[in-house]
């Protein structure tokens, strides 16, 4: 498998979406999650968790793509 060289620049933009999904992510969990279930870090990890496999998914769907 061929690897892909990206700038830095493309790099900090998907790391700029991920930092979006992840605040998505995050105000969801605390809005409706927190106040029935888990505590405020564990809504956060799990966050974290859904954003990170999100962006697997989105990255290799646009090298798909490309």
């Amino acid at each position: 498998m061929r690897r892909s060289e990206s700038s830095v620049g493309r790099e900090l933009l998907w790391l700029l979406v991920w930092i979006v999904i992840f605040a998505f992510c995050e105000f969801m969990l605390l809005k409706f999650v927190v106040p029935h279930h888990f505590n405020d870090r564990i809504a956060v990890m799990i966050a974290a968790i859904v954003s990170g496999i999100a962006m697997i998914a989105l990255r290799a769907y646009v090298s798909r793509r490309a």
